[in-house]
């Protein structure tokens, strides 16, 4: 669609627009205060946007839209159509594992929970996601050491099992509990694994009170022991507010363009939980806090009254009355904090550094191709060369004398990254003094800040190469690794006299050879570039006063520089532009010039 065309067709109130790909399928859903401006800026800003917007525009063929009453609407919209149609590229939250989730089976009878990691649109209740299985197994389990729920399968069995007996199952199966009195059980687990220990606390006194006024007392009994239990498990848990209060923490940290969230659950004062999450192709932090809340509350059943965090949201009153609606109370977002507040926050962005360090360290190692994890072992190196540079000389008998330096990242060229080098310092056939010249002029370029430090240095030739690299690298107190790749028998030399084979088939020096073949192929191409040049050139390059322009008229009257050899004095002053004073000069100097063979014709 064309800016001219969304001007006119795209009006200016809030709303929710629809990207759709040429099957009409929905890609992309998001939100604007004013759908025109919105969805204009797609196409004006085009530069700024990131790969993931880039990406999705480039397949986008049609966009929808659909207009709201307020922001809030749009925003509510917007969460809604998000969970109906997961568009590919709204951002999601990730991690290198898929998440576990508690599920309630309220579309069941009698509701079983359990963990699990496939959420299906069921009627069943999801609580989650789950960072730690292990911890959503031990909760349900001291879940239902409180609130005794059935763990068998879908269909009842005919008869009790030991779990009754020990107080783990309330015995539908054989109506030892009615089905309110089940479903009941089942809530108060529900609001218990969401950490609202302290409403559950009073509302268990208020029933237990109830059943026992009216004589109930075996409920009440039960009631009692289960309001027992509860506290139990609340004394455990780490006390991190003074005050008894829920509040999420949101922590935040970004490298190298991930970012990741951790979320913190203090419930009745208590850290009961804390999650984190993975989010990538989003640029600014206020964005990436923004693209957070409206995912991460978009499927949660319980919602504090106060949320900590790292940045505040692009749009945080929006996001303040978005929460607040779906909370049925008012929802206050905190950046400023101090005391204990502040340490529950600096303790979550302390959490996110290190998960986002770990998750990092993890996409590195799974990026590393196969030959490079097998090049470190052979040279024995501590973490796989990602940076590779290779070096090559070419010169015949000395003359047009260049040096080539090529860039190889996760084993792929990197043509930013090649370099000439004119040979200045060597006057005569020494590979070992020119790899040295071109050693030398290479990391004054990285000690300038022009360049990274690679992790290996390869140089075509034997131990007279490797020698000259390494002496530069120690006079210049550099610490790269560097190899010498002899073409003869492909011996890699590692240094001190020691040389290794490795098998026509290996990876790593399948490798080597193509980092070694594109150095040489690369000084080559430069060499031959010289080469050629100073065969083009003309006699009258070197004469003082004959310009491009001069030559040109010389050429054309002549015909070629030899015609031109045999031409006098008095033929020359005919040339447009020529007196008698550079005829002389042209003259002359052509006459005592060597005699070469080349013949320039214009």
């Amino acid at each position: 669609m064309k800016k001219n065309e969304l001007k006119s067709n795209i009006p200016e109130n809030p709303g929710v627009y629809l990207f759709k790909n040429s099957m009409r399928k929905i890609i992309y859903i998001g939100k604007a205060s004013n759908l025109r401006k919105r969805v204009s800026s797609y196409f004006t800003t085009r530069a700024l946007h990131n790969e993931r917007t880039a990406r999705m525009l480039s397949r986008a063929k049609n966009i929808d839209f659909i207009v709201t009453q307020s922001e809030v609407d749009a925003l509510v919209l917007e969460e809604t159509l998000i969970k109906l149609h997961k568009p590919q590229y709204n951002v999601k939250l990730t991690d290198d594992k898929k998440y576990p989730y508690i599920k309630v089976t309220f579309n069941e009878t009698f509701p079983r929970i359990f963990p699990t990691r496939i959420v299906k649109k069921d009627g069943a209740l999801y609580l989650g996601p789950y960072t730690d299985v292990k911890a959503v197994k031990k909760t349900i389990k001291t879940g239902r050491r409180i609130f005794p729920t059935r763990n068998c399968g879908k269909k009842l069995p005919q008869k009790e099992c030991l779990d009754y007996h020990i107080g783990l199952c309330s015995a539908p199966c054989i109506s030892a509990i009615t089905k309110e009195e089940y479903r009941t059980i089942v809530q108060d687990s529900v609001k218990f694994l969401e950490g609202r220990h302290n409403k559950l606390e009073k509302q268990l006194d208020k029933s237990m009170k109830e059943h026992s006024s009216n004589l109930e007392f075996e409920k009440a009994a039960n009631i009692r022991d289960r309001l027992s239990a509860l506290r139990k498990v609340q004394n455990r848990q780490k006390v991190v507010l003074s005050k008894a209060a829920d509040i999420d923490v949101i922590g935040l940290a970004e490298k190298q363009d991930n970012f990741c969230i951790v979320v913190d659950e203090i419930r009745n004062g208590k850290l009961v939980s804390q999650h984190h999450y993975f989010m990538n192709g989003i640029s600014s932090l206020n964005d990436v806090m923004e693209t957070f809340l409206s995912t991460y509350y978009r499927d949660r059943t319980y919602i504090p009254k106060e949320i900590i965090l790292e940045a505040s949201p692009v749009n945080k009153l929006l996001v303040q009355k978005w929460l607040s609606k779906k909370a049925k109370c008012a929802v206050t977002l905190k950046e400023n904090v101090r005391k204990e507040k502040l340490s529950l926050l600096k303790m979550a962005n302390k959490n996110a550094k290190i998960f986002i360090a770990d998750f990092v360290e993890k996409k590195r190692k799974k990026s590393i191709s196969k030959d490079i994890i097998e090049l470190a072992k052979v040279l024995n190196l501590k973490t796989p060369p990602q940076r590779i540079e290779a070096f090559d000389i070419s010169n015949i008998m000395g003359k047009f004398a260049v040096g080539s330096s090529v860039l190889f990242v996760n084993g792929k060229p990197l043509k930013s990254g090649y370099l000439h080098y004119r040979i200045k310092s060597v006057n005569e056939i020494n590979d070992v003094a020119m790899i040295k010249e071109v050693i030398e002029r290479k990391l004054r370029r990285i000690m300038q800040d022009k360049d990274k430090i690679p992790n290996l240095f390869v140089v075509d030739g034997g131990e007279g190469q490797l020698n000259a690299a390494i002496s530069v690298l120690k006079h210049n107190h550099i610490h790269i690794h560097a190899i010498g790749l002899a073409k003869k028998f492909e011996d890699i030399h590692i240094g001190k006299n020691r040389i290794v084979s490795l098998p026509v088939d290996s990876p790593a020096l399948k490798l080597l050879r193509r980092i070694r073949d594109e150095a040489h192929r690369f000084a080559i191409s430069y060499y031959r570039k010289l080469h050629n040049k100073s065969l083009r050139k003309s006699a009258l390059d070197d004469i003082k006063g004959i310009g491009k322009l001069k030559k040109k008229y010389l050429l054309k009257h002549f015909g070629s520089v030899s015609k031109l050899k045999q031409a006098s004095i008095q033929e020359i002053e005919q040339v447009q532009g020529f007196g008698s004073k550079t005829a002389s000069v042209i003259f002359e100097y052509l006459r005592n010039s060597p005699r070469k063979n080349t013949v320039e014709k214009t």
